[in-house]
Formats: C-alpha cells, sequence, structure tokens
C-alpha cells in the first residue's frame, strides 16, 4: 500500500492522509538504497542535534512497513532533510538549489557522524541527483546483474553512463522521475511512469541546525599545514581534542558540521583559504592584520546557534606561525568554553 503524508512542520504537527499515488514534486529529492543506524541518529538528539521523529512521511513505492523518520533541517542552503533507515529524501524551499552540493554536504554529513553505513559512492550519488527533472528525481542503486535499462521501447545498455529526457544513469546509480518506480526482472531494469501529483511540503525554519560532530575542523592550505598546522593539531590532540584538517576545498561542505573551527591564514592566503577568510573577517580585521598582525579572532553563532570559529592570522605565513603557538592556552579556553 503506498502512502502519501503530508508534513507541516510549521507548527511542528504531522497531517497524514494515505492515498494511492506517489511523488511528482520537483523540489524533491529521494535516495533509496541506503542503509542508515537510525538508532545511532537518535543518540544525537543527547547531543543538540534537533530533529523530529515521524512514520511514513513520504510513500514508500511498494516497500512494506512503517518507516521511521528523522526529520531536520538540512545543511546546505534552504531544504529539509528526511531520514530513514534505507534512503533519505531532501525537500528544497529556495527556487534555485544546488541538487548535487546540497545532496553530497547531507551524504557527507551522516557519513562523518557514522549514520551512514558501508561506502556508498557520494559523488556519484550526488552527480546523478543534479538531473533535471521537473516531477523531482528518485535515485536507485544498480544492482550487478542488470545489463540493460529500458524505458518503453528504448534499450540502453549500463556499460557506458547515459542521460535522457527521462532517466540518468551513472556508475551503478540511476535517476528517475519522481512520478516513477523501477523494476527488475532477469537483466533488464524497467523504468514505469505513475500518474500522481502528490506533493510534499515542510517548514523546518523553526529547527536551529546543530551538527553531532565532536572534532574540531582545523582548515588551512597546504604552506600552513607544513609550517603550522601539524604542530598544532599535534599540540591539541596530545590534550584531548580530536581534531579533523580540510583543505579550503572542502570547507564550504564541512563547515556546516562543527561547532568548533578554526582556520589557519589571512585573507591573503593562497590556494582559496584568503576567500575563506574574507567572509568571516571585517574590513577593520583585515587591516590591523596589514598593518599590524598577527591576530587571533574569535567569532561566534556564524552560521547557527553554538558554532563558533577562530581565525589565526599574520602578515605572512611565519606571522601566522607565531600568533598560533604564542596562543595556544587561549585556543584551549575557546575550545573549553565553546563545548
Amino acid at each position: 500500500m503506498r502512502r502519501e503524508v503530508i508534513l507541516v512542520l510549521a507548527a511542528l504537527f504531522v497531517l497524514a492522509a494515505p492515498v494511492n499515488c506517489c511523488i511528482s514534486d520537483p523540489t524533491v529529492t529521494v535516495v533509496y538504497d541506503l542503509t542508515l543506524d537510525m538508532e545511532l541518529l537518535k543518540l544525537f538528539k543527547h547531543e543538540g542535534f534537533s530533529f523530529e521523529l515521524y512514520y511514513n512521511v513520504i510513500p514508500s513505492f511498494g516497500e512494506t512497513g512503517e518507516r521511521e523518520f528523522a526529520v531536520y533541517k538540512a545543511h546546505y542552503g534552504l531544504a529539509t532533510a528526511m531520514v530513514a533507515y534505507d534512503m533519505m529524501v531532501l525537500k528544497t524551499h529556495e527556487e534555485k538549489y544546488n541538487w548535487e552540493k546540497g545532496v553530497k554536504t547531507e551524504l557527507l554529513f551522516l557519513q562523518t557522524i557514522g549514520v551512514l553505513r558501508g561506502v556508498p559512492d557520494i559523488d556519484t550519488i550526488a552527480q546523478v541527483a543534479s538531473w533535471e527533472s521537473r516531477s523531482g528525481r528518485n535515485l536507485f542503486l544498480v544492482p550487478e546483474p542488470v545489463e540493460f535499462i529500458a524505458f518503453g521501447n528504448d534499450v540502453y545498455p549500463v556499460s557506458e553512463p547515459v542521460t535522457t529526457d527521462y532517466f540518468s544513469f551513472l556508475r551503478e546509480w540511476i535517476a528517475v522521475p519522481g512520478n516513477a518506480t523501477v523494476s527488475i526482472e532477469d537483466d533488464t531494469l524497467s523504468i514505469l511512469l505513475m500518474r500522481c501529483g502528490g506533493e510534499l511540503s515542510a517548514d523546518t525554519s523553526r529547527m536551529s541546525v546543530f551538527a553531532p560532530f565532536r572534532e574540531v575542523l582545523l582548515v588551512c592550505n597546504s604552506i600552513d599545514y607544513e609550517l603550522t598546522g601539524k604542530e598544532l593539531k599535534s599540540i591539541l590532540t596530545e590534550k584531548g581534542y580530536r581534531v579533523r584538517r580540510i583543505t579550503p576545498d572542502e570547507f564550504d561542505i564541512y563547515r556546516w558540521f562543527s561547532p568548533k573551527i578554526i582556520l589557519l591564514g589571512g585573507h591573503e592566503s593562497p590556494e582559496g583559504m584568503g576567500e575563506i577568510v574574507e567572509r568571516v573577517l571585517t574590513e577593520t580585521e583585515m587591516r590591523m592584520i596589514e598593518k599590524t598582525g598577527p591576530y587571533l579572532f574569535a567569532h561566534d553563532n556564524i552560521d547557527f546557534r553554538k558554532q563558533s570559529m577562530i581565525v589565526l592570522a599574520g602578515k605572512d605565513r611565519e606571522g601566522t606561525h607565531d600568533i598560533t603557538l604564542s596562543r595556544i592556552d587561549d585556543i584551549v579556553m575557546w575550545l573549553e568554553f565553546v563545548g
């Protein structure tokens, strides 16, 4: 029995109405064939992760049994994330949403906190999710026995990527329209379009985003990491902190995951680090570094509650090194304060 339950979180309640149809909503993407540890995810409620639990939020497309969903504000863009033991749903609330970045960010978040089991090809899933569909997307993992994809009278081999108006296939993952389902017979996966127009509405604006990721994020380019970052990471590790170093390229993904972020380097640092620091510091703070640096700056609640960033920056790499090692006690005090 397929069900649709319209989720309304503006007042934080659910209105359930079973109907024989499916979602064909362009603002919704569903990723099936995942393995998620819901019991572990629910433990993060004690860490401050803001979510609500609901049953059968979306149709199950032929799957039997109830699903428990954790519903929360997604970590990228204006979107709602809905997670069950075998699927993830994203509902966007903005006109131009980057589905590739949104899907990748949420899967990486779930993987980082240990909820997403196995080693799914997140990059491929995200690329497939970027396929444009006027009725939303359903993503499925195509099993190994499948050799062909069939839509109507058209048959395509899975030996190479293929994108049409009706589906997109890449490295074992396929995206089909939101009003479609798939079936497998022998070595052929068939796509069936359904007549349905159900929509999923959700508003998680009143929920605060807080990621239960206890590691400290250390953001720096390769130069500052070799000169200063390795030593800082070693010192903090010895003091009992878990530190994850990420590159400037990874910042826009991982920035949503941790309440404690250390930015190493100033606004003129190479490899993309300067662009990140420019987004955090004020014009006055950047001029201070240029004229008299080095400095330590702290900024709180930049993206969501309980998140804090510090910037350790000098006029040059030596200045960044000096300010970092001279302010270890202050860094530790800040880490204790943020919790």
